[in-house]
């Protein structure tokens, strides 16, 4: 007799959880989980020297646009022009407004060069600090550093921080390389490596892991912004420091934060998040009815911050309220894609990875990618009235 088995239910479970976590085994404590600031274990070398690199045409047709922003071989870069006319190399040493613009999207710009067959001497990088090694065309062999400014173009491209609102100047005045691959870490696999650094190094007391693990212990593994439970997950909930004063460890300077809560809090641009964690919080806010968004706020404090940009578009275009992270199952219930924002009713979701994107598909649903969303907004917004 032939045995029928569902499992359905433990596919379910385990489309969930995701890929399994590497465990550092540590024989003094056996359940202590990462530490605030902990580099990922996804994180890989940088696809250029620190930097950068100068690179060639074919390098050059070779980047792609992922949700619009520079990828090349799986990793986001920045680009720039190091060779400035000799009174624009003088003025970039005094004034960073006056020197080339680093590119940090396919905007219109980099468009036009790409589809011409146009080409110019740039550099890729992936350092996140500001400051970018420039010479003057007249004489290449000499090099300074300077701290250059981030294209304008790039930012209305992606609506950084709603760039694209009328009188919205204080996203260029105060942006940040740093913050801003941060922002978009989900659209990537693969991140720049950090350099290891202990507690200590960090700033943290000697004693932190045990501090952080009681302090979350006693709020029961919930997060205290979104009121998520993580208890199943307990490394996706970090202790925060509210005052930025990481050896400052009173209570009332300590909130317990999930990973995702955590990251947008200002300052925390070192933190990495993989798009599997921030899916795992979504899921898990979605289960247990935490995930209600009553205006456009709270779908901003929910959302993955890569669809920043989206947001204000639609938050300006009047459109309905998206759901966020909402799990898409089979036939079976099996749970086999997350939408980052989705509109039920209208069957109409986002996604980052096109393996959601696909899997939702072959669901019924009409599913547009973030590039497609940033280049007509007013499309989806079509889609979903």
């Amino acid at each position: 007799m032939k045995l029928e088995i569902d499992l359905s239910t433990l596919r379910a479970a385990v489309s969930r959880m995701g890929p399994p976590l590497p465990v550092d085994l540590d024989l003094t404590n056996s359940l202590s989980p990462p530490v605030t600031g902990t580099p990922s274990p996804t994180e890989a070398p940088p696809v250029f020297e620190p930097g950068g690199e100068e690179i060639t045409k074919g390098e050059f047709d070779e980047i792609e646009k992922t949700g619009n922003l520079l990828a090349y071989k799986g990793q986001q870069i920045l680009l720039y022009m190091p060779g400035h006319p000799q009174n624009r190399f003088e003025e970039a040493q005094v004034d960073a407004l006056n020197g080339n613009r680093v590119h940090v999207a396919f905007c219109q710009k980099l468009e036009e060069m790409k589809q011409s067959g146009r080409f110019e001497r740039y550099i890729a990088t992936q350092d996140q600090h500001g400051e970018f090694r420039i010479y003057s065309r007249e004489k290449p062999s000499y090099e300074v550093k300077v701290p250059l400014r981030v294209c304008m173009l790039c930012l209305k491209k992606l609506n950084y921080k709603g760039y694209s609102n009328p009188g919205n100047k204080a996203v260029f005045a105060n942006f940040s390389f740093r913050e801003f691959f941060q922002y978009y870490e989900s659209f990537f696999s693969e991140h720049p490596a950090t350099e290891p650094r202990t507690h200590e190094e960090k700033g943290y007391t000697r004693d932190w892991p045990e501090l952080s693990r009681a302090y979350r212990a006693s709020k029961d593994y919930t997060c205290e912004s979104c009121s998520v439970t993580l208890q199943g997950h307990r490394h996706l909930l970090h202790t925060h420091h509210l005052n930025g004063v990481r050896d400052d460890n009173s209570d009332h300077n300590l909130r317990a934060l999930c990973a995702d809560c955590h990251s947008k809090q200002p300052g925390h641009d070192h933190m990495v998040v993989t798009h599997d964690d921030r899916h795992t919080i979504a899921h898990l806010r979605r289960e247990q009815k935490c995930a209600d968004t009553a205006d456009w706020q709270e779908v901003f404090d929910l959302a993955d911050p890569g669809l920043n940009g989206l947001l204000h578009h639609l938050k300006t275009l009047k459109a309905p309220l998206p759901e966020v992270g909402l799990d898409v199952q089979d036939e079976r219930k099996a749970i086999v894609a997350n939408l980052e924002l989705a509109w039920p009713e209208r069957r109409v979701g986002v996604a980052i990875g096109p393996d959601d994107a696909n899997q939702a598909r072959v669901q019924g649903w009409r599913v547009f990618s973030v590039s497609q969303c940033l280049d007509s907004p007013q499309k989806l917004k079509r889609q979903i009235d």
